[in-house]
């Protein structure tokens, strides 16, 4: 329940209409101060002439709080008998949660048109905001406007006007109209509020039938095409501030727009593209406007740019006689770096007779950041070195890190931030904090150019643009792994072959031996750190072993990965790459399997051989090629066993390393079975809620989706209500059966969903299993509860009319009825939906006597959202002839 303040609406009531027609326009906004400690700045328009002044406005903070007061600090004359008026107060909100903050102030100026048919000086003006406070997101700073809530519009000439949102934490925001709001917030329903655009003319001006009055949803301009009657109307919409896909807070603004008699026409502005800037350079952004009229225009600008973080955009015009040219100027900064657009609005005013008109055009601008610059990379043993310079935009959080093989030539385009995925670039690190300016990279491809860029980034998720390419090649400085096949498939008993190559640019002076290898196993993709083998010590380099065959593996379930560690002198001089075998994995389906194999490898492959051994052969056969570590085989029979194996082909890709690398896979079988739903059934229905029928019907897949052709049944669902689970109620036999109908008592409300289920089907385990499709559509049906009581009853035993009993009702669960005397003494209480109330006191069994009998009845409606409660009160007529009736 809202609370004002007492004295304040006592004082309404008895006040005349000269000290309550005050109110024209205004808005809540707020901006976060700490914790849970908001500072809320209200703005009310109001007539200056009135009586009725406000150093003081009631407030409900929406928490349950005291009734409370804002403070008004300024006061600013407008002309035209207007003032503006600033209101400020901190308010600490005790935790989480959704707040509605509420102001209502008596009364409207007097004569709105679209409000209570012009009789505005009695309706109550009211203005509210809703904070969102959650620990979910970082506290949030309302939307606030830069162009005023009091605006002029010709009659018959089209009215455009945009408030210049301007949202300093970047959310989306959502524009949309509503009715103007009344005591306790409420929205006035509609006919008592009109939108502008429904007000009808006067006599003398026929009615428009294309008069459409519009709001842009994502940039807030407003059209009225065309006012047709001079006056005064408030127009009120509400803006929403989204982040992340959550709405987190609105604010309404009801305005104030004043339509006079003129015959001026409105200014034209040339169209302006959206663009983009790099912070610390300054945006010069052309200008142009004409008038029809020949008026003097004057271009003005509003929106973020102009109002939220110094140094503000500001617009220069040379002169104002048409056509008219002028320059919005920007000189952008690192603190004007945010990832969604600054949206600016130009605005073009005219010096018309009557009424100066205006032309909006609205633009976006992207500030982006600079590029990180002086990108060096340089190789370092095995491993290369990044270093660059530090952002100038300090407010940077951190970088981001992007690699390839060879180099690119990327050069970013007009607008285009970051690291473009269409470069063949990948992102491998953060470094966090704009002061942390180098990186190492220790995955190398040896032998070939690794590429590198870097972009900085904020805290919103902007990003730089990208910084110069760097690259660098790391030679052959340790043993490098070029075979890993898998021999023999078991879980038990199988085989890899491995290989590997000295490093070519080893210091043989200084490393003089002698020599020996440790090689060492990891289970699947892991780190090898099992010692498996160690080679014979020699102190000729050349003679070093540089194979092995390893046996008593398992090569059936995991992959294994091996490296080499290279000794000169029992001392470690380097270790090798790691490389595992191809693995394969497999997913059978209905009549076909998917392969695919994982592999972790420091040479790349741009080939794989499948094989395959079909049902009924003794040998594999080469089968197809693939370049991509994944294959579909399909047109396959279900229940049969498929044999796969993949040969690998890949390659270093160098000079001293350019041979063909050919690595087997382990062998795999799969049996394709049926475990692919059907298509989903599409249902409509039509339900009677005066006759109980509700009659459902849904499409066949096996007709209507060609990838399906197996469906035979259906599985029904229901609810009783839109909030429960669906459950099923029903399974029909056969794939026509897609028609079902049902008779109810009382209530059809419910909601219903079907499945396809296709034929039973073996799965490799043996288990018999049906696949079900997903959920149709869901469609629904609700009540049209009815309940009426009679006004009179004659309860004197000649079988016509003796009991109040409802008319024939339909959807009522129960009631909680009451029946009192003229004194308010209870006679009768039931919850009985049929009431069968017979006019005797309950209390005393006796006739109560003839007169008005008064009721109190909740209805609880059966209705899709639930149980709905309905009041009714009434009363009911005794008419007691003959017997001896006492009440």
């Amino acid at each position: 329940m809202r609370r004002y303040f007492t004295l304040l609406i006592l004082f309404s009531l008895v006040a005349s209409a000269a000290f309550a027609t005050h109110n024209r326009a205004g808005e809540i906004t707020y901006k976060h101060v700490s914790g849970n400690t908001y500072q809320f700045i209200v703005y009310t328009y109001t007539k200056s002439s009135s009586l009725a002044d406000r150093p003081w406005l009631p407030v409900d903070w929406g928490d349950g709080s005291p009734a409370d007061s804002l403070e008004r600090v300024d006061i600013i004359s407008l002309g035209n008998d207007s003032q503006k008026n600033v209101y400020i107060k901190n308010h600490t909100y005790p935790g989480s949660g959704e707040y509605e903050i509420c102001i209502v102030d008596p009364n409207r100026v007097a004569d709105i048109l679209n409000i209570n048919n012009g009789g505005s000086v009695d309706v109550l003006f009211s203005i509210q905001t809703v904070l969102k406070i959650g620990a979910a997101f970082r506290p949030n700073n309302s939307v606030f406007f830069t162009n005023s809530d009091l605006q002029d519009a010709c009659i018959w000439q089209p009215w455009v006007f945009n408030i210049g949102a301007v949202d300093e934490d970047g959310d989306s925001l959502a524009f949309k109209l509503i009715p103007s709001s009344g005591d306790n917030c409420v929205q006035f329903p509609l006919g008592f509020y009109e939108y502008p655009n429904e007000v009808e003319p006067t006599a003398t001006n026929p009615p428009n039938p294309n008069m459409n009055l519009s709001i842009d949803i994502n940039n807030g301009t407003v059209i009225w095409d065309s006012p047709q009657r001079i006056g005064e109307y408030n127009l009120a919409f509400i803006t929403e501030e989204w982040r992340d896909g959550f709405l987190i807070g609105t604010v309404i603004r009801d305005m104030q727009i004043t339509v006079r008699d003129c015959d001026n026409l409105p200014p034209e502005l040339a169209a302006i593209p959206d663009t983009c800037v790099e912070a610390g350079q300054t945006l010069v952004v052309p200008i142009t406007a004409d008038d029809p009229n020949d008026d003097n225009i004057e271009i003005t600008g509003y929106g973020a740019p102009f109002a939220l973080i110094e140094p503000y955009a500001e617009i220069q015009q040379s002169g104002q006689n048409p056509p008219v040219e002028a320059e919005f100027i920007w000189n952008t900064e690192c603190d004007h770096v945010r990832l969604d657009p600054y949206q600016a609005v130009i605005q073009a005013e005219d010096n018309g007779n009557g009424v100066s008109l205006v032309d909006v055009e609205i633009f976006n601008i992207t500030v982006i950041a600079p590029a990180p610059e002086n990108l060096t990379a340089e190789p370092n043993n095995v491993s290369i070195d990044l270093n660059w310079e530090p952002s100038i935009c300090s407010n940077a959080v951190g970088y981001k890190v992007y690699r390839r093989l060879d180099p690119y030539g990327f050069f970013p385009s007009f607008c285009e931030t970051g690291v473009p995925e269409y470069t063949g670039y990948e992102f491998i690190a953060d470094v966090n904090g704009v002061n942390n300016t180098s990186f190492t990279d220790v995955e190398i491809f040896f032998g070939r150019d690794v590429c590198y860029m870097v972009i900085a980034y904020f805290a919103d998720g902007a990003e730089s643009y990208a910084s110069n390419e760097a690259c660098a090649e790391v030679g052959f400085v340790i043993p490098i792994m070029k075979k890993n096949s898998v021999g023999v498939t078991s879980e038990t008993v199988g085989v890899d072959t491995l290989r590997w190559r000295s490093p070519e640019d080893i210091d043989l002076d200084f490393f003089s031996g002698p020599y020996q290898y440790k090689l060492y196993r990891g289970d699947g993709f892991g780190v090898p750190d099992e010692l498996i083998y160690e080679t014979a010590v020699v102190t000729d380099f050349e003679d070093l072993e540089a194979d092995r065959t390893v046996t008593g593996l398992d090569t059936e379930t995991q992959s294994n990965t091996y490296a080499v560690e290279l000794y000169s002198n029992g001392v470690l001089v380097s270790t090798s790459n790691r490389a595992s075998s191809l693995f394969l994995v497999d997913t059978p389906n209905d009549n076909e399997v998917f392969l695919e194999w994982e592999e972790e490898i420091p040479w790349v492959n741009f080939r794989y051989d499948i094989y395959r051994r079909a049902p009924g052969e003794s040998d594999y056969s080469f089968y197809d090629s693939s370049v991509e570590p994944s294959f579909l085989d399909t047109s396959l029979v279900n229940g049969l066993d498929y044999c796969y194996y993949v040969i690998s082909y890949g390659s270093y890709g160098t000079d001293l390393e350019n041979d063909t690398l050919i690595n087997f896979s382990q062998e795999i079988c799969s049996m394709p079975y049926d475990r692919t739903p059907p298509c989903p059934p599409v249902l409509v229905g039509d339900g009677d809620c005066e006759l109980f029928t509700v009659d459902l019907e849904w499409t066949n897949p096996n007709l209507t989706c060609p990838e399906t052709d197996d469906v035979t049944e259906y599985n029904l669902y229901y609810a009783p209500t839109e909030n429960e689970e669906l459950e099923l109620v029903e399974t029909l036999v056969g794939d026509h059966s897609t028609i079902i109908d049902f008779i109810f008592e009382n209530s059809i409300a419910g909601c219903y969903a079907v499945t396809a289920l296709d034929s039973l089907n073996t799965w490799p385990d043996g288990e018999l299993v049906q696949n079900e499709s997903e959920l149709s559509n869901v469609v629904c049906f609700d009540n049209c509860p009815h309940y009426v009581l009679p006004n009179v009853i004659t309860p004197n035993g000649d079988g016509r009319n003796d009991f109040f009993i409802p008319f024939p009702y339909r959807s009522v669960e129960s009631i909680d009825m009451t029946i009192m005397n003229r004194w308010g003494s209870i006679v009768f209480q039931t919850t009985d939906p049929d009431i069968l109330w017979d006019a005797r006191n309950k209390q005393t069994g006796e006739l109560v006597t003839d007169g008005v009998y008064f009721y109190t009845c909740t209805v609880n409606s059966i209705r899709l959202s639930g149980i709905e409660p309905v009041q009714l009160t009434g009363y009911v007529t005794v008419i007691v002839e003959g017997g001896n009736p006492t009440d």
